[in-house]
């Protein structure tokens, strides 16, 4: 999809693929690591590598360590696009805040994420842990989206989708809408031309 906004396994679910010099044992070689990673962790990786030091300021972890993070916590887009989710390696809340809406899956027992579990007794708990756990990462503009502790995100609203003549969307269209491009298309010309 468009820019790869989407928190739903196959727009976000990206492989990492690592390959370490000869000899460097701490990569391996034909191995599926199925931790939780994110872009915060490329640097610390790549320094872990080289054998320097990763600085304490830096948020991420190294994937050739043996730390692992008990949940990884995503962000894209701000105000009426905002879309943000938290993943637990097992369970997934994706959070819309036009609406106050937010989607749970089991990626367990629902890998292609087609039951939202958001509204399940049997849930509960773990919508509320993981509701816990993103409020506890909201920063900025996303705090407003917050009344006495609890999340109450922002009004809905209406989307009727405009004219598209551009070449976004031409994969599929989805809510929230991709943003706005100007971003100038190819023109192709003969050689004649």
């Amino acid at each position: 999809m468009w820019a790869k906004r989407l928190f739903f396994e196959n727009s976000a679910g990206v492989p990492m693929l690592l390959m370490g010099v000869k000899g460097d044992k701490r990569v391996g070689h034909h191995r599926v690591d199925d931790r939780l990673v994110g872009w915060q962790d490329v640097m610390p990786t790549l320094l872990d590598l080289a054998d320097i030091d990763i600085p304490d300021t830096v948020d991420g972890i190294s994937m050739v360590g043996e730390e692992r993070r008990e949940w990884l916590y995503g962000e894209v887009d701000e105000g009426l696009r905002a879309t943000r989710m938290l993943h637990d390696g097992r369970y997934k809340l994706i959070y819309y805040a036009v609406g106050n809406r937010r989607l749970l899956f089991d990626l367990q027992e629902d890998p292609n994420e087609l039951v939202d579990l958001s509204e399940s007794r049997e849930h509960a708990e773990i919508l509320g842990r993981l509701t816990d756990l993103l409020i506890g990462e909201l920063y900025g503009e996303d705090e407003k989206w917050l009344q006495n502790g609890a999340l109450v995100g922002l009004p809905n609203q209406s989307y009727k989708p405009g004219p598209n003549r551009g070449l976004t969307s031409q994969r599929g269209a989805h809510w929230p809408p991709p943003p706005a491009s100007n971003m100038p298309q190819i023109e192709w010309y003969s050689a004649d031309d």
